[in-house]
């Protein structure tokens, strides 16, 4: 009778645990699509100075595409083509970036890179018994993303107001009208990244990802301004 209720108890636990694991990557998966194919096409504006030391503007569009992905429940990853990052100090010869977002568990991470190409080969081979020393170096945000939150990385000091780390700034309803996505009102949410030298802020809605970014550089001229024009799911496997 004792193994029995032992057995019983184990059996009870271990679904337990499984059922939080799932739940915790169908949280993931709701925040950020961890889906090859996912891409998102951006408008705006750009600033930048040129080698004759003149400010210089245009229009520009640009892309970001996950080219590979996977989830093992705890931990998932997107590789990504182009971010808008490529923007902060963009010029005619910018080329696209390579980027990776990672979650583990519930946190989230953005990596840039080669940083980005070895943290997602290593996690996707591995799972977490990879998982880099310094990635809470590239902490982003935790899932549910709450409105007033500061993600610091560990070497920061600490401060009394609401730089050098990514401040959940504000949060709101909007109803995005973008080709690509179902009509819907979604929770948009600003997250800054202050700096003396510069400035960045993007809305995120989960489900989506990024849908603006504006970067500004407080000294040479350089800027981004863009916003989401375009939205295509990728296909799940």
């Amino acid at each position: 009778m004792r193994i029995a209720r032992w057995v019983l108890s184990v059996t009870v636990a271990v679904l337990l645990a499984v059922g939080h694991v799932t739940a915790t990557a169908r949280r993931g998966g709701a925040v950020f699509p961890f889906v090859a194919g996912t891409s998102w096409t951006y408008a705006g504006t750009v600033k930048w100075t040129d080698d004759r030391n003149r400010p210089r503007n245009r229009d520009v569009r640009w892309s970001s595409e996950v080219v590979e992905a996977f989830d093992h429940d705890d931990v998932a990853g997107a590789l990504l083509r182009g971010g808008v990052w490529d923007l902060a100090w963009w010029s005619p010869q910018a080329r696209h970036g390579t980027y990776a977002v990672v979650r583990v568990g519930t946190r989230f991470y953005l990596l840039h890179d080669h940083a980005a190409k070895s943290a997602f080969a290593s996690l996707k081979a591995s799972g977490l018994d990879a998982r880099p020393a310094d990635l809470e170096y590239s902490r982003w945000f935790d899932a549910p993303l709450e409105k007033g939150e500061l993600h610091r990385p560990p070497d920061r000091l600490p401060r009394d107001d609401s730089m050098y780390g990514w401040w959940i700034e504000s949060a709101e309803p909007v109803a995005l009208d973008v080709p690509g996505l179902a009509s819907a009102t979604r929770t948009s949410y600003r997250l800054s990244y202050l700096t003396l030298p510069d400035e960045q802020h993007l809305t995120f809605v989960p489900g989506v990802g990024i849908t603006s970014f504006v970067y500004v550089h407080h000294g040479t001229v350089a800027e981004a301004h863009v916003h989401l024009v375009a939205y295509r799911p990728g296909r799940a496997k």
